[in-house]
């Protein structure tokens, strides 16, 4: 059983499909689940303690991040982490969190603002701890959460899928580029703020800055 699952049974979901999902991602985010390593579909479902069918659905959807692959007759092959695809699908990233940003800033409620001002110290108390695991997931809640403020429905489902891969490099770095951790950090941090304070004018450069910070770990990388 995943070591770090009462997380997720805490956690209300409509579905056994998006628990699954949700657990498997940070398993492979996490390398609980090895780059390289073939699983089969039992295992994984035994590893997480859902059944079968929803496990075979979260990984079909998660075949989308570019983490995982199926391969007929073997069964789920984790992928290397591959730092040109890293770098590539920043490019994508960029524009697409740039609108996102922009939106959230300009589209949220005034308790939205108030949650993205929690998630800003939050994310400042798991940096000041060195928490990598708490760090991934507070990051994962703020790209939900963000895209869900911008209010388009076609840019967060765009995103989406992009992000774990990110994340994933970020994990693997967490202890080994402190200061490359602690700058992608206060970047983060600056983008809550900057959309919780509404200024649609300095979050371009604040996400050019974290998009170009996340960037430098596929150069500074130790794998």
């Amino acid at each position: 059983m995943y070591k770090n699952i009462d997380y997720y049974n805490q956690k209300e979901y409509l579905n056994l499909t998006d628990k699954a999902y949700d657990i498997l991602e940070e398993m492979i985010i996490t390398l609980e689940l090895k780059p390289g390593k073939i699983y089969s579909e039992l295992e994984l479902s035994n590893m997480i303690g859902i059944g079968r069918t929803p496990v075979r659905e979260a990984i079909k959807k998660l075949e989308g991040t570019h983490m995982l692959e199926i391969i007929p007759r073997s069964g789920i092959y984790i992928t290397p982490i591959r730092l040109d695809e890293c770098y590539l699908q920043m490019e994508v990233r960029l524009l697409l969190e740039k609108l996102v940003a922009i939106r959230a800033a300009k589209f949220s409620t005034p308790l939205e603002r108030e949650e993205f001002i929690k998630l800003s110290k939050r994310y400042e108390e798991s940096t000041k701890n060195e928490d990598a695991l708490l760090s991934v997931r507070i990051d994962n809640e703020f790209n939900h959460f963000a895209a869900d403020c911008a209010r388009n429905i076609f840019a967060k489902s765009a995103l989406m899928p992009l992000q774990p891969l990110a994340r994933r490099l970020y994990f693997s770095q967490y202890h080994i580029d402190k200061k490359l951790i602690s700058e992608i950090n206060a970047s983060h941090i600056k983008t809550m703020r900057a959309i919780a304070s509404g200024d649609e004018n300095s979050i371009v450069e604040i996400v050019e800055e974290l998009i170009n910070n996340v960037k430098a770990l596929t150069f500074h990388q130790k794998i």
